[in-house]
């Protein structure tokens, strides 16, 4: 019988990233539209990297970024 290997998740769904960042679903669609934000469009779906939110929060959190 063949092994199963658990990958580990490489992008959050837009919910999943709101829940992560504890905002709601409307903000994370906002956040989404901010430039330089790591998102991929793939047909209507919108994924956030997992590492690529990581980074962009350590560079907003270094330069005390506030969203208007």
């Amino acid at each position: 019988m063949g092994t199963l290997v658990k990958t580990q998740k490489l992008t959050y769904s837009v919910v999943e990233a709101a829940e992560a960042l504890g905002v709601s679903k409307t903000a994370m669609y906002q956040i989404i539209r901010t430039e330089g934000f790591p998102v991929i469009i793939l047909g209507n779906r919108r994924l956030i990297p997992i590492e690529g939110l990581k980074r962009w929060i350590e560079k907003r959190a270094a330069i005390g970024w506030q969203q208007n």
